[in-house]
């Protein structure tokens, strides 16, 4: 198959083929429409593609209607699509829980403390998954991160860890996605191991490193610096989440195990040495540790050997 990079066509002006879908633009605004843009007043529509497919040509990087913002090893590829939604599509694992299904089960929640992205349209196709969804206001904390004093940081490392404890108010039966499926833990798995994201076989080393399997909350497991969503200018300290791809049900323990565990979760290489990368994961670790959550990496470390 071909790139994830190249999965957008554009056919006219405003039509683009993007894997087994169509999206249409049109100015104004559309009742019928999968979202409206108000920024820039257009209206956007996302179909199932017609059979025979339309004639199209590859999507080019000086297509200033889509900019590509994310772009990893032939696993996700993230488009901006105007002012107000991101197409991302990605490989898809059978058997595991989607993005989409996790954010409507948090929409479900109606959480008070953080915003997400609201899903306008889904689909799966050839093993690749297609999620049309909105922006949340504001930018990344990696962005904003140097132009932010030592007060906002520490806010910020608060509003993250309260977002911690709100998500693991909820429950579930083993480790898992939302529905049930598989979730995806690499850290999980050791190294060489086949992708076996299966709950037993998740649940073996938590088992072996000690942590309580008796109840599974749910988790974000990726609340890294560019996960986070903060003000253009703090004013307020509101917060957005994003990236639910790994989200799911662990044992407790594993939550501020993962803050010293994923390099993942460090700040940009620009804001200096190593240390000063690890702050932001260090400082959520330490405060989850004072608010009475384990931490089970020296037994990760000897069972990862």
């Amino acid at each position: 198959m071909e790139p994830l990079r190249e999965s957008i066509k554009q056919v006219d002006a405003d039509t683009w083929l993007i894997g087994p879908v169509m999206l249409y633009r049109s100015k104004g605004y559309l009742e019928t429409s999968t979202w409206y843009d108000q920024s820039d007043d257009f209206s956007y529509t996302v179909t199932s593609a017609p059979t025979p497919l339309p004639t199209a040509v590859p999507w080019s990087a000086d297509d200033s209607d889509f900019k590509l913002v994310y772009d990893v090893a032939e696993q996700s590829a993230v488009w901006s699509l105007g002012n107000s939604a991101f197409c991302k599509i990605k490989l898809y694992a059978d058997s595991t829980t989607s993005e989409a299904t996790t954010l409507a089960h948090v929409w479900d929640k109606q959480p008070t403390n953080f915003e997400i992205p609201s899903v306008f349209y889904s689909a799966e196709s050839n093993g690749r998954s297609y999620l049309f969804l909105s922006r949340v206001p504001g930018r990344t904390l990696a962005e904003a991160w140097p132009t932010l004093d030592e007060k906002w940081r520490r806010h910020y490392v608060g509003a993250v860890v309260e977002v911690c404890e709100t998500l693991e108010s909820w429950r579930g039966k083993t480790i898992c996605g939302v529905d049930g499926k598989n979730v995806i833990e690499p850290y999980l798995l050791k190294f060489r191991e086949s992708e076996n994201f299966d709950p037993e076989n998740l649940l073996r080393p938590c088992k072996l490193m000690g942590m309580d399997c008796s109840k599974f909350v749910f988790c974000h497991a990726d609340l890294g610096p560019t996960n986070i969503i903060v003000e253009d200018v703090p004013q307020k300290g509101t917060i957005g989440v994003i990236d639910w791809e790994v989200a799911g049900f662990f044992p407790r323990g594993w939550i501020r195990t993962k803050f010293r565990l994923s390099s993942g979760m460090n700040l940009p290489e620009s804001v200096g040495g190593l240390s000063s990368q690890q702050w932001w994961r260090s400082e959520i670790q330490k405060l989850l540790g004072k608010r009475g959550f384990e931490d089970y990496s020296s037994e990760w470390q000897a069972w990862s050997r």
